[in-house]
């Protein structure tokens, strides 16, 4: 990925000194980086550089400086100027400051007398952090001899790399109006004409200047009782000649009158934070008196009710997800869920195991020569008794006859199937006395038979009872068993770790999964009605800056209630506020995907705020679990019925596969629609910005975002939000231009 880098010829002919403008105490003399320099160690061309000062605000002007020293040899030799690569700056606003100056020859402890050029660049931290300045680089060229014909040989020197620590602007004292600006500012107003009439649009200009990046300064709020107010176009002017950044924002405001009379444009506050005194302060303008004629427009005639979005009725609810609901009701949910089968599997197997002991294997056919010596002597008997039992045996371990032809086959497949030692000994002393009574003489009776016959069923039955299907399914049973004690504990893990998921997962954006109204006392409730109460009067009334605040602060206490989200929303479009539209009309609709007026609400926000991940599924996700639970209990309890019933029930078991596949589908769909509506990771674009390839202002820029745009934030670096636009591009933005969907602030 290359990085676009700037080459700047350093001037070596005679630099004119430039007066130096007044500065603050706080801020280093425009050769200060002279005084730091200790030893050059004989070399041609020295470069050195250095910032100051190192621990600044954000917002806060850092001077970058740059010393290039040239020996008299050098200076008289260079047949071409040195070339600079200025370092890459990450997370930083950079801007050339002032005019190179010129430091006369003198020594630096090495005996060699140097002349010194001076560069400056002024630097503007955009987050909080510790940043790292690289080192520069200087590229030079010095003839191997005298001659005009010598050849050149390269030299490559680097500069001292810098440590930057932005410290965050302090909570301490901050005004609740403000809105990020750093600097030392002072403000002004103006109007575009003396002819005010009703109806007729005029134009206001706040000017806001003095000391610090006013390239960042956002526009200032505005409310008027005897007039609309619409943003307008904004102007910046920056000086960069002296030693501090200085300039001007202008913002217009087009203003239409609906009542005539003596108005009062009333006094212009901006709250801004002083690095230079560590104190938040207000720049205000002063007050003016406006006399506005009759017009087209009645006077006092307010803004058409019916232009204004309807507002919700408030019922202070708050809507919660599953996610949400009481960890004891979780976890007892999931339980039932996962024990329902058991019952049901149970009973099959029973069944299953019952009609395979109902079956009878088929005794295997004695050979000629066996049915001529197998009579009905005790001998005989005892014969056709052990071969009638090995049979039963192979059946009911599920084994081949011949894999029962010796008595250590025997005891081997009885063992691994999970037969006892004391039955496994029982039988082999059995099958031995039958071979014995059968291949050792007439040794017998005909009353041991009875006999025989006494001690192979109960033994056939021991094994049927104790022998498994598989070898080492015992094994694992036992071990099953014993490891059930920690189904509880897992149960538990499980139950719990959706909201642990949700806090690791998603670091970088405010996951409101638990947030809940924090009115719950009846003195707090009241003073959130009063805050409802104003605003939505507020609205009604066309004042919808006041109307926007006053439900951004209920919304702030009852973060999930959709109705308010919905109203904040109305006030804040209404306002010209298309960052917290946005992000109110987003949270309503994630929230209460079901409801119509919320759909039409982002149909209404810009093309960079619908599409893609902006859209929200109208996808009832609590219905569907709840749907989804009862019909996976049903399904298994009807067979539980089904397979109890020796006949079985093909209707029955069919109605139960039925219900089972659409538990399944709707668990499927309610986890699609649980992430679609997730907020985690979305944040809303608060002024335009271009996208970058790299997390710093000097990569390659990927297009732009205009404000309002929802994007999905994937990593964050030195300051920088990675993100992914709904039309499919990414890239790089800084921190300070987002704000997150949940938990964050639509400061614009």
């Amino acid at each position: 990925m290359a990085t676009a880098r700037c080459r700047s010829a350093i001037a070596m002919a005679v630099l004119l000194p430039v007066t130096s403008a007044p500065i603050l105490s706080s801020q280093p003399s425009p050769t200060a980086i002279v005084d730091r320099i200790r030893s050059t160690d004989g070399k041609p061309i020295d470069f050195h550089a250095a910032a100051f000062p190192e621990s600044v605000y954000v917002g806060q002007q850092v001077t970058y400086q740059v010393a290039v020293l040239l020996s008299d040899q050098a200076r008289s030799r260079l047949r071409r100027n040195p070339e600079f690569l200025p370092p890459e700056l990450r997370g930083l606003l950079a801007y050339e400051l002032g005019t190179p100056r010129r430091v006369p020859a003198r020594s630096y402890g090495g005996g060699v007398a140097y002349e010194a050029h001076v560069f400056q660049r002024a630097l503007f931290g955009v987050a909080a952090g510790t940043l790292k300045v690289p080192a520069p680089q200087l590229t030079y060229s010095l003839p191997q001899s005298s001659s005009y014909f010598s050849r050149e040989e390269r030299f490559v020197v680097r500069a001292e790399s810098a440590q930057l620590v932005i410290r965050p602007l302090p909570e301490e004292g901050r005004p609740s109006d403000f809105t990020g600006a750093v600097g030392v500012l002072r403000a002004s107003t103006r109007f575009d004409g003396a002819d005010v009439r009703v109806g007729d649009p005029l134009v206001l200009t706040i000017r806001i200047e003095g000391t610090g990046n006013v390239k960042l300064l956002p526009r200032p709020a505005l409310e008027l009782s005897w007039a609309s107010v619409v943003p307008g176009s904004e102007r910046v002017q920056v000086d960069t000649t002296g030693a501090l950044v200085r300039g001007a924002k202008e913002f217009d405001f087009i203003l239409t009158p609906n009542q005539s009379g003596a108005v009062t444009l009333p006094v212009v506050r901006y709250a801004y934070f002083d690095p230079y005194r560590r104190a938040y302060a207000n720049a205000e303008s002063a007050p003016a008196d406006v006399r506005v004629a009759d017009g087209n427009l009645a006077a006092g005639a307010e803004a058409p009710e019916s232009d204004a979005l309807p507002l919700r009725t408030w019922q202070h609810r708050e809507t919660r997800s599953v996610a949400e609901w009481a960890p004891l009701w979780r976890i007892l949910g999931l339980v039932l869920l996962l024990l329902a089968p058991v019952p049901a599997l149970v009973t099959l197997v029973a069944r299953v195991r019952r009609q395979r002991a109902a079956q009878r294997p088929d005794v295997p056919r004695a050979s000629a020569r066996e049915e001529a010596i197998d009579d009905d002597s005790p001998a005989g008997m005892a014969r056709r008794t052990r071969r009638t039992m090995l049979a039963e045996l192979a059946f009911r371990l599920h084994v081949k006859a011949t894999d029962l032809v010796t008595p250590a086959d025997v005891e081997r497949v009885l063992r691994r199937r999970g037969v006892t030692r004391a039955t496994t000994r029982d039988v082999m002393l059995l099958l031995d006395e039958l071979a014995t009574q059968g291949f050792a003489g007439p040794s017998g009776t005909n009353q041991d038979r009875p006999l025989a016959h006494q001690r192979a069923e109960p033994l056939l039955a021991k094994v049927n009872g104790e022998a498994v299907t598989h070898g080492r399914a015992r094994l694992w049973s036992r071990r099953a068993r014993q490891s059930s004690a920690l189904l509880p504990v897992l149960l538990v893990g499980l139950a719990m770790s959706g909201p642990l998921h949700t806090l690791h997962a998603a670091p970088l954006a405010v996951v409101d999964t638990t947030a809940t109204c924090q009115s719950e006392s009846a003195e707090a409730s009241s003073g959130l009605a009063v805050l409802v109460e104003e605003g939505m009067a507020a609205y009604r009334a066309g004042r919808f800056t006041t109307a926007a605040q006053r439900m951004g602060t209920a919304v702030a206490i009852c973060p999930r209630d959709a109705d308010l989200l919905l109203n904040w929303g109305n006030a804040a479009w209404a306002a010209s506020d298309t960052v917290s539209a946005v992000m109110a009309w987003q949270r309503a609709a994630r929230l209460d995907p079901l409801a119509a007026d919320a759909q039409e609400r982002l149909a209404l926000l810009p093309a960079g705020a619908r599409g893609g991940f902006a859209e929200v599924p109208m996808v009832p996700v609590t219905a569907l679990v709840i749907a989804g639970a009862v019909a996976w209990l049903v399904g298994w309890v009807l067979f539980l019925v089904a397979w109890r019933d020796p006949n079985g029930s093909g209707t029955v078991s069919l109605v139960a596969t039925l219900l089972l596949a659409a538990a399944l589908a709707a668990g499927g769909t309610a986890w699609w629609g649980h992430r679609a509506l997730s907020s985690s990771g979305l944040a809303v674009v608060r002024r335009p910005e271009t996208l970058r390839s790299a997390p710093g202002f000097d990569a390659n820029t990927a297009g732009g975002l205009s404000t309002g745009d929802l994007v999905r934030m994937s990593s964050m670096q030195e300051g920088w939000f990675r993100i992914e636009h709904i039309d499919g591009r990414s890239g790089w933005v800084p921190a300070s231009r987002l704000a997150p969907l949940v938990g964050g602030t639509a400061t614009r």
